[in-house]
């Protein structure tokens, strides 16, 4: 029915909605490859940016169920229904591995922040978008709670990049986020606190990769940009280094807090890949910040990811703090 309305349209929006339509009925129309999930579309939507819920495997009868938060650019189209889509998938694969009652969801139940929008480019640097996400995530995961077979179901939110802002949020809606035992943050700018356990599962249940070469995993905190633009006007760009690293002596502020891969913030960092480097002779590359969920090109990561997923903690594979 939401093909068949958007096909009788001509805007942008609506064209670039229903080819992420279109790609996600051929995936279900294609069905699972040998050794991959079943694939189910749990929500649809065209209201905002659209909106786009699927699982691989049942989440219903699953032990272990993930729910995966994608971020900035994010948006029902192509992109979405090939690259988000494959990161839960590989999700699932990687964690099937370690329990094979496992299912893994990417949950586009939210406007992202989208840049380059002109003056809405801002809205990433605000917490509007990541409230009202969380707010809408609560109440997907009090329903996945409640109609999961399972006595006790073992529940893990992941956020990626300004998807891991919008968990935070949730997790401050008061009594977190129903059912989630476990937290992952990949690629994040902060999730609106400053310490691990403000996130309502415990500072061991909060896990964080954080690529050397992610760029969004270092950016700075708003007194440091504060800082650093008085330093620009009175005297160049190292003063305006200088001044904003005065602001933030620790370096372990990121624009929405505290570094979650920081030891004051106090989660559990494991291994990653540090990622492509942001320039090189290739030219510019923000290839670091994507690369979490794919086994083929971070390996660890992704495993790590799983294993979590999986309530299989005790076996990742840790790194230091920053």
């Amino acid at each position: 029915l939401l093909m068949g309305k958007l096909e009788g349209r001509d805007d942008a929006k609506s064209e670039t909605q229903l080819a992420g339509l279109r790609e996600i009925d051929r995936q279900l129309r294609e069905g699972p490859k040998p050794g991959e999930p079943p694939m189910y579309l749990l929500g649809i939507g065209d209201q905002g940016n659209g909106r786009a819920i699927v699982s691989f495997g049942n989440p219903d009868t699953a032990r272990n169920v993930s729910a995966y938060v994608p971020g900035l650019n994010t948006s029902l189209d192509e992109g979405f229904a090939k690259d988000d889509l494959k990161r839960a998938r590989d999700t699932a694969i990687g964690t099937r591995i370690h329990d094979s009652s496992s299912a893994a969801i990417v949950w586009l139940g939210y406007d992202a922040p989208q840049s380059p929008d002109g003056m809405g480019s801002l809205d990433v640097m605000g917490d509007e978008r990541a409230e009202k996400g969380g707010r809408a995530f609560n109440g997907f995961m009090s329903g996945l709670s409640a109609t999961n077979e399972n006595r006790d179901p073992h529940l893990t939110a992941i956020g990626h990049s300004y998807g891991s802002r919008t968990v935070g949020a949730a997790t401050q809606q008061g009594g977190g986020i129903p059912g989630v035992d476990d937290i992952v943050l990949v690629g994040s700018p902060g999730v609106g606190v400053d310490r691990a356990e403000g996130l309502g599962v415990g500072k061991d249940h909060v896990f964080v990769g954080a690529a050397e070469h992610d760029v969004v995993t270092k950016l700075p905190s708003k007194q440091q940009s504060a800082a650093g633009v008085v330093g620009l006007i009175a005297a160049g760009s190292v003063a305006a280094y200088v001044a904003g690293d005065i602001a933030d002596q620790g370096d372990d502020d990121l624009w929405f807090g505290k570094d979650p891969a920081s030891e004051s913030f106090g989660a559990r960092r494991f291994q990653v890949d540090e990622g492509p480097r942001l320039v090189s002779g290739e030219g510019i590359s923000f290839d670091a910040h994507s690369h979490y969920f794919d086994p083929r090109r971070d390996p660890v990561s992704a495993n790590n990811i799983a294993l979590v997923a999986a309530g299989r903690s005790s076996k990742l594979k840790m790194e230091e703090y920053r």
